[in-house]
């Protein structure tokens, strides 16, 4: 067994990714190295529970499904289902992404042959859509800002690029560095986990993208940026000199000399009147991002006093 595919899912029809991976593993008798492993960790949405219920019933040996009896989170369901492969290698998926190539797995697999490298990195882009309402404009006007980058960008900074959506890692460098399930709700448990593979294995970025499917309102979008605040001071006292490297930390520190009233009248300027109320993407962009380094000022005073 070369690869073991592992998808966690939370609330969404998985059905699309599950056809596109069986008609390049069917098309190309790819079964005999692969194996998708699914787990759902405890969705509440019924319509999602029915829809993907049709793929716990499917026939294929190399295909499991698996429900979870609790949500464990982010990190817990990865290592879960890393637990259970087999594989030499381990393609993490998340549940809304749909590969953009008709030979996505069999890149991933002329890279295990090659055993050049201990982590693969495919990319982020949203090139297809499912989610047409203009309400989840922002979102992907985001994500293409944020997240797509190409694989020759990424390999200048591999640990700043690593997302979970899309990558492969040797299952042995996988053991030594599981994901830290400190890392609570969203955001961040990727780059920590990215900070420390970059630090003992070889990691290469490729041009084998995945489109993110799951957009989300701008009010969603919003409130994902609030919720990750815990996640990110967790990142920064564990890695300060990453922190330190990215943009954002100087206007934290800018801000971390307003007062708590200051910070409060700024932080809703930003979020309501720039943010929510403009309709400019650029401006709300950038809006976005000062207000979370508002929000993190915030945060660090506070755990000053």
């Amino acid at each position: 067994m070369n690869l073991s595919i592992l998808i966690p899912i939370y609330n969404w029809d998985v059905t699309l990714l599950y056809e596109r991976l069986l008609d390049e593993i069917d098309g190309n008798n790819l079964s005999s190295e692969v194996e998708i492993i699914f787990a759902d960790d405890f969705s509440t949405v019924s319509q999602v529970i029915d829809a993907n219920s049709k793929i716990a019933k499917n026939e294929r040996e190399y295909v499991s499904f698996n429900y979870m009896g609790r949500n464990i989170g982010r990190s817990g369901i990865r290592n879960w289902l890393a637990q259970r492969s087999k594989g030499k290698y381990l393609l993490f998926l998340d549940c809304d992404v749909l590969p953009d190539r008709d030979d996505f797995i069999s890149n991933y697999l002329n890279c295990i042959l090659e055993d050049n490298y201990d982590v693969v990195c495919g990319g982020r882009s949203y090139k297809s859509r499912v989610l047409a309402d203009k309400e989840y404009d922002y979102h992907e006007y985001f994500g293409n800002k944020k997240e797509v980058k190409s694989a020759e960008k990424r390999n200048l900074t591999p640990w700043r690029y690593i997302l979970t959506s899309n990558i492969m890692i040797r299952k042995s460098a996988y053991e030594c560095t599981p994901f830290n399930e400190a890392f609570v709700g969203y955001g961040y448990e990727d780059v920590e986990w990215g900070i420390k593979l970059s630090k003992s294995y070889r990691i290469k970025h490729i041009s084998n993208t995945a489109s993110h499917l799951g957009l989300v309102s701008k009010r969603q979008v919003y409130e994902k940026m609030r919720e990750s605040v815990h996640n990110y001071l967790l990142l920064k006292k564990l890695f300060p000199e990453a922190f330190k490297t990215a943009l954002i930390s100087r206007f934290v520190d800018l801000f971390g000399y307003l007062n708590t009233n200051s910070l409060k009248t700024l932080d809703a300027v930003l979020g309501y009147f720039f943010f929510q109320k403009w309709i400019n993407k650029w401006t709300a962009f950038v809006a976005f991002q000062l207000n979370f380094a508002v929000i993190l000022a915030m945060a660090i005073n506070k755990s000053k006093d």
